[in-house]
């Protein structure tokens, strides 16, 4: 403390340190502008957010000048009244003793103000209302239009940035320092990730597959046309939640639509409770890609904010037994009402449009050439004058303009002639048959090496036995061998076949066997229990070893088309972490899959159902090989042995969507056999009973 003192009270050293401030200061970037046009819609004085956090020159030098006031005694007294161990968490992240580690960092404590600390919080933190008199309730519906910096090069000025936040007030601890409520801390963060599960979610019925339709959004785009979540500010009372969606220009020209459409989504969310199946495939959702198959170490600087925020102890926040994770378990009942309960009260939040702060981020490109639609008014006053206005720290031009009251009944005929010609409307999110709800326990795989060669067993259910119990001589100890089952290894490749009929076999690989001679680029599963499973299928065929080049460019669109065929699919496993490829090699066709033991061989069987109904589907037009597709065949982008990109080109050109059907029936007559190869988390009984459904799935399909 003397030392800052001294170092404080030296002479310039404020006046360097303000210029360093105020240096730092981000006013270009398009993040910052949005940032500090937030906080000037903050209108009400006693908010504490409607203030200026960061500093600047003007602020810590020029006004402090005017009023007398020494910048220098101000900020010791900061650090005394603050900077107190009552207030502080320490986090240590290490693999030493309690008490070595307590030796080490005991010299650091006298480096905090040793000021006795106070109780100066109440048990419900308090916010005045954060606008003093509402814009949108005097004047009408409003939106701003945001003109971006040029000197900000990371944004495309074709890809335009809607914006909506809403201020949230969930409380997380008595005092929000020391001690966890009793009741379950249900978070911010977990709040958003089901929120964006809601309104970002893609499929029939979904707000995403309407704006791609409507070209309001881009489609090509992985993270641009889709709603993006965040908590700029979260703290204990006071939350803001933000809404992101990049718009195309055609888009930012039907604005007010596009808006309304958003709002429209969340109100047909609520439209019915929600059931607590779907919550709870919500949290393993997050807790699936959050931790479990993302395994991390703690952070240090993660835990000790976490801890400031949600509290140290009780029944939640840092401190409880095991690992501290942002999102409550599916399997408590408590916690999953409390966040049904959160969820659907921030979502009739979301719902009020008058509690909503829109704008959007545009170029100047939008804003000159694109800004008049249909219903929005297309703006002809130059961003220097009036009726634009400036934000004071950024500099920022903004145009407050009013919310056309066509924008709602635009989108509303829009969904109409969808549902007349597609059948298809909005509708509340659905539970996904492929995400479990209670994730099963790995079950570990013991192998025995003996005089017979290896051994393996394979563990019928993960809680049948105590699994902390080992053996000297043979690792894993086969207290039940009830539960337990062995399968014994082929002689000849040191691993588990079995034929299933003439023409099937099965491939079954203990984890973390490197020498597979049947497929030696097969990826190999880590040794470690783990809840994935692997399944590889190869289809054995003559045809692709003879393929002309017209043959091979008609079979990778078949391939290419059937990719854009189960997008639904494919989107509903991606959310269950599930993925799949598929290629063509000189032997056949091979399936690749890999995912959650308890749904990867469900999401399989509805892989190859529809794989050998797609040639069905393209021949009476209830699917078709879009123009993206001929596109990237007309460019060599295949699915298998790359074809001349001559002999592709002209192939795209010339063929129908009979050719391509014809092509793929014509590849699964000509399968004769097939194996499927399996590693990670599944019995070979399992395996089997996959592979039996598989062989009449293919059987079917000639």
């Amino acid at each position: 403390l003397e030392a800052i003192e001294n170092t404080v009270e030296k002479p310039n050293v404020i006046l360097r340190e303000i210029g360093r401030v105020d240096a730092e200061l981000d006013r270009t970037s398009d993040m910052s502008r949005a940032f500090y046009f937030l906080k000037s819609r903050f209108t009400n004085p006693e908010h504490p957010f409607s203030r200026f956090t960061a500093g600047s020159r003007e602020t810590l030098q020029l006004k402090p000048g005017e009023e007398g006031l020494d910048v220098a005694s101000y900020l010791l007294r900061f650090f005394r009244d603050h900077y107190i161990a009552s207030k502080a968490t320490l986090v240590v992240v290490g693999k030493d003793e309690v008490r070595a580690l307590d030796r080490w960092i005991s010299p650091f404590s006298n480096v905090m103000s040793q000021k006795v600390g106070f109780k100066d919080c109440v048990e419900k933190p308090y916010f005045p209302p954060p606008v003093a008199n509402n814009e949108d309730s005097a004047n009408g519906l409003t939106q701003s239009i945001i003109l971006r910096s040029k000197d900000d090069v990371q944004i495309s000025e074709d890809i335009q940035t809607l914006c909506i936040e809403w201020p949230l007030s969930l409380i997380y601890s008595n005092c929000g320092t020391r001690q966890a409520p009793i009741q379950h801390i249900i978070t911010a963060p977990a709040v958003g990730f089901i929120l964006s599960q809601i309104i970002s979610r893609r499929g029939p019925g979904s707000l995403r597959s309407f704006l791609e339709k409507f070209n309001w959004v881009p489609k090509d785009s992985l993270t641009k046309g889709v709603p993006r979540i965040t908590f700029p500010v979260d703290v204990s009372g006071f939350q803001i939640l933000r809404l992101e969606l990049g718009v195309t220009l055609d888009g930012f020209a039907s604005r007010s639509a596009v808006i309304a459409a958003l709002f429209e989504s969340v109100r047909t969310a609520i439209s019915k409770p929600f059931q607590l199946d779907l919550i709870k495939q919500y949290m393993s959702t997050a807790i699936l890609h959050g931790y479990l198959f993302a395994p991390r170490p703690p952070d240090a600087v993660a835990l000790a904010v976490d801890s400031l925020r949600f509290g140290v102890g009780g029944n939640g926040g840092i401190g409880v037994h095991g690992n501290w994770y942002l999102m409550p378990s599916p399997q408590d009942e408590v916690a999953v009402e409390n966040v049904k309960r959160v969820v659907e009260s921030t979502l009739r939040i979301m719902a009020d449009e008058e509690n909503a702060i829109k704008s959007i981020r545009a170029s100047p490109k939008a804003i000159y050439e694109f800004s008049g639609g249909i219903v929005d008014q297309r703006i002809t006053s130059a961003p220097l004058f009036s009726p634009w206005q400036k934000e004071q720290i950024t500099g920022a031009r903004y145009l407050v303009e009013s919310r056309t009251n066509g924008g709602s009944s635009l989108f509303k005929s829009f969904l109409f002639l969808s549902s007349r010609f597609d059948g298809d409307e909005l509708s509340p999110p659905y539970t996904n048959p492929l995400m479990p709800t209670k994730f099963r326990s790995p079950r570990p795989v013991i192998e025995r090496i003996g005089a017979w060669g290896r051994r393996y067993f394979y563990l019928d259910e993960a809680s049948a036995v105590d699994l902390k119990t080992r053996s000297n001589d043979d690792g894993w100890r086969l207290t039940n061998k009830d539960t337990w089952r062995e399968y014994q290894p082929s002689k000849s490749l040191n691993m588990n076949s079995r034929d299933y009929g003439t023409n099937w076999s099965l491939w079954q690989i203990p984890p973390g066997y490197k020498d597979f001679v049947l497929l030696p680029n097969l990826p190999i599963r880590p040794p470690e229990p783990s809840i994935e499973c692997v399944f590889v299928i190869q289809l054995l065929s003559s045809l692709p070893s003879s393929f002309t080049p017209t043959q091979l460019s008609l079979s990778n669109m078949w391939l290419l088309s059937f990719d854009d065929a189960i997008l639904d699919l494919a989107e509903l496993g991606a959310t269950a972490g599930i993925a799949y490829e598929s290629s063509f090699n000189k032997a056949g066709l091979r399936l690749s899959f890999r995912g959650v033991s308890q749904s990867l061989p469900s999401y399989v069987r509805r892989f190859c159902r529809r794989l050998v109904q797609h040639h069905v589907k393209l021949l009476d037009g209830s699917a078709r090989v879009s123009d993206a597709v001929y596109k990237r065949a007309a460019f060599g982008d295949s699915q298998s042995l790359k074809p001349n990109r001559m002999g592709t080109n002209r192939v795209a050109n010339q063929v129908s969507e009979r050719d391509v059907a014809n092509q793929g029936l014509l590849f699964l007559k000509c399968t004769h056999s097939g194996y499927l190869i399996s590693q990670g988390d599944v019995l070979p009984d399992e395996s089997m009973k996959l592979l039996s459904e598989l062989q009449f799935i293919f059987r079917d399909s000639k």
